[in-house]
């Protein structure tokens, strides 16, 4: 097989705090999970609300009145950052009070896209 080049898709790695979050998020009801190619991701009503984008980042969808709405908190918050996307924001979850922020957030955009 000369010439040819075979890639393994590396085994995703999570930090231990996103690899807690996507257990304890399998099990929430409204939660529709995917292994998709490029990680694990949670839909509710058909609408992607999280992405696993790095061994310690997740990003959520709140939407952009919700983002509105936390903005004073969020801004003051070193472990959640502004996406591109206005109704997106990235979340480092590295250790036990980042894991709860992102489960709050998570159940903040259940609301947000069930309402």
């Amino acid at each position: 097989m000369a010439g040819i080049t075979v890639r393994r898709r590396a085994a995703e790695r999570r930090g231990p705090y996103v690899a807690r979050a996507v257990a304890e998020l399998r099990s929430w009801p409204a939660l529709v999970v995917s292994d998709t190619r490029r990680g694990v991701a949670f839909a509710v009503r058909g609408t992607e609300i999280l992405r696993m984008t790095g061994a310690d980042e997740v990003q959520v969808r709140l939407t952009a009145p919700a983002i509105d709405r936390l903005g004073p908190y969020l801004r003051d918050c070193g472990q959640v950052q502004a996406c591109s996307d206005r109704a997106w924001v990235a979340v480092l979850v590295d250790a036990e009070p980042d894991l709860e922020l992102l489960l709050a957030l998570t159940s903040v955009a259940i609301k947000a896209h069930v309402a």
